[in-house]
């Protein structure tokens, strides 16, 4: 890069210069920009309104740096984003995906605090929901779902909150269903039968307060 001379025996570098700005024509919502005659970066339309970038501004090594962190954090988002329209996730779910992507801790740090400050990620209202939803599909008992929910990386206070909506007779209503189910194929339950039943509820989290009062109604509570 030339230098211009401003006083004697000192020069310094002149500054770089955005030259052209324009539209990418396989992606219209994108821009090419470039910077001294030569191609710089491509990024979202977004971020050359959000940073002011224009034809022939002087712009410097700092500057630069902002555009390609503004454009990596942008694309982050579009990826988060693409992921929660598949289904809701946790904050380690979502850190997980941008992590495979390539993407840095500082921009994934930066992409979920700002899609938890709008709400799109909320692992309280998630642990909410997937307990609802457990419950209605008739799954899974507390520690099943509790186990779950730890696996999605929701902490331990948040899935107690959640699972403290929990009816005790909702757990027997479901344990109940699930045996109903496997019973019926059978004339009479037998100790081999017990122990099967009672392997298949706990390994669905009920405890055993719930599987033997169910075991109990179907007359396995003998063996």
């Amino acid at each position: 890069m030339k230098q211009t001379a401003v006083a004697v025996g000192v020069s310094v570098e002149p500054m770089d210069r955005i030259t052209d700005i324009v539209v990418q024509k396989r992606r219209g919502s994108r821009r090419s920009i470039y910077v001294n005659g030569e191609f710089f970066a491509g990024v979202g339309e977004e971020i050359v309104a959000e940073l002011g970038l224009r034809v022939g501004q002087e712009i410097d090594a700092e500057k630069l740096a902002e555009v390609i962190r503004a454009e990596e954090i942008r694309s982050a988002r579009e990826s988060a984003l693409v992921m929660l329209d598949y289904r809701p996730r946790t904050e380690r779910e979502i850190a997980a995906g941008l992590k495979r992507k390539g993407y840095s801790e500082e921009v994934i740090a930066t992409v979920i605090e700002r899609l938890s400050d709008v709400g799109l990620i909320d692992d309280e209202k998630f642990a909410e929901q997937w307990v609802d939803s457990r419950l209605r599909s008739r799954l899974a008992g507390r520690a099943r779902i509790a186990w779950e929910l730890r696996g999605k990386g929701v902490n331990q206070e948040t899935i107690e909150k959640a699972l403290s909506e929990v009816d005790g007779e909702d757990e027997v209503r479901m344990a109940r269903e699930l045996v109903a189910k496997k019973m019926a194929s059978l004339s009479s339950p037998d100790e081999k039968a017990v122990r099967r039943l009672t392997s298949f509820l706990r390994r669905r989290g009920f405890d055993w307060d719930v599987i033997s009062k169910v075991l109990n109604e179907f007359g396995g509570g003998d063996y």
